[in-house]
């Protein structure tokens, strides 16, 4: 009986369904398209089709989400995806995201290049990276080249990104360029958790403070997590706590009470991540301005709940976060200096600016210069 319950537990478990999922998902929207095709089920004249890469990814679920209605999506064929064979999807536009989410080498991807080309299908490019954060230059430079050369549109999160990309790789002289900034996930914008924030506190074991700074996210090169710890502790001023879930596994932090939480980076769920997020007055991004580095979630996560932002000389965080940003650079040094000059009427300044930027951040917001860009493209006029 035991047996027989562990594997129904293990049938039901995160993981197994998560695999079922991503195996199966591809069916609905694969059905829908047959059926508008077929003229089995009406879709507006000026929908058109987009074969979408990463489908299941947050973002573009996001993205999907908001263009409900004046797109129909099909996933494409990847290693986490299951989905019909490409020739059986008649796309206007296939829209590519993360290039190294696709696990193709140079030949494969000018394969899929070649078969997007010969069915007639425009190729559009969000450029969220300009290169893996994992920094294989020899092995993905060549294909994200492939991609640069072959996209009929490419969309940028900042014009800083889109300098950085097109100093990088060639476009064709056709290639349509926009920017759209990106928008806070639904996941992360639950503004009732503010009120639950002394609750919070309490499950983590921390003691209230005038001033908490989290840190978050995976471990980058251009993440400088230990340089602002190490800030931290040659600040003189204690009005503040530290928050970090953003270690390597290798690293540890100085010991100082100001900082309450030191953890190696772990996925996290949305509620956990929005709950952490909940009990922060500041996001610290001390990130490197010389990195390679062309955006970050958390400048839409900081503007979903109303927090300010402790912000590198990074150009992407001069051109996106306004008066939200409070300067503090990425060495130990400068650091301090923010810290030991931070006041609460600060910081009570940045999160006043960051919840008017929440106004234009929200994900519907993006529907309709995505839909413009897309029929601009295709060459299809609404």
């Amino acid at each position: 009986m035991s047996i027989r319950r562990s594997l129904i537990a293990a049938a039901l478990s995160p993981y197994i369904v998560g695999f079922y999922r991503r195996f199966l998902l591809w069916i609905p929207p694969t059905l829908w398209y047959a059926a508008s095709r077929r003229g089995w089920r009406r879709r507006p004249t000026s929908a058109l089709t987009v074969a979408m890469s990463s489908y299941e990814h947050a973002y573009v679920q996001n993205l999907r989400g908001a263009m409900r209605g004046a797109t129909l999506f099909v996933p494409i064929r990847q290693r986490h995806q299951f989905a019909a064979p490409l020739k059986f999807i008649h796309a206007d536009i296939f829209h590519l995201h993360f290039v190294d989410d696709f696990d193709l080498d140079l030949d494969a991807t000018t394969a899929l290049i070649a078969q997007l080309h010969t069915a007639g299908i425009k190729i559009v490019w969000t450029g969220h990276d300009l290169t893996p954060h994992s920094k294989q230059h020899d092995q993905f430079d060549p294909i994200f080249s492939a991609w640069a050369a072959a996209a009929d549109g490419v969309i940028h999160h900042s014009h800083f990104g889109e300098k950085l990309v097109r100093e990088r790789y060639d476009f064709a002289p056709h290639a349509i360029h926009t920017v759209i900034e990106n928008r806070y996930r639904r996941e992360h914008a639950d503004l009732t958790l503010l009120d639950q924030r002394a609750a919070i506190e309490v499950d983590l074991g921390l003691s209230a403070t005038p001033i908490r700074i989290g840190l978050f996210g995976s471990p980058r090169v251009e993440r400088k997590v230990m340089e602002f710890l190490r800030g931290v502790a040659l600040s003189t001023s204690h009005n503040f706590q530290v928050v970090c879930w953003s270690l390597r596994p290798e690293e540890e932090a100085p010991h100082d009470s100001r900082i309450a939480i030191a953890q190696t980076y772990q996925f996290s769920s949305d509620e956990t991540h929005s709950r952490r997020l909940a009990i922060c007055d500041l996001i610290a991004l001390p990130i490197d301005p010389n990195g390679e580095m062309l955006t970050t979630g958390f400048v839409p996560d900081a503007f979903a709940m109303g927090l300010g932002i402790l912000s590198s000389d990074w150009e992407f965080l001069r051109e996106t976060c306004g008066e939200a940003a409070i300067p503090c650079g990425h060495t130990p040094d400068s650091v301090a200096t923010c810290l030991d000059q931070l006041t609460v009427a600060d910081v009570r300044a940045a999160q006043e600016a960051s919840r008017r930027l929440r106004e234009s951040h929200d994900w519907e917001s993006v529907r309709q210069p995505v839909a413009e860009f897309y029929h601009n493209v295709s060459g299809f006029h609404i």
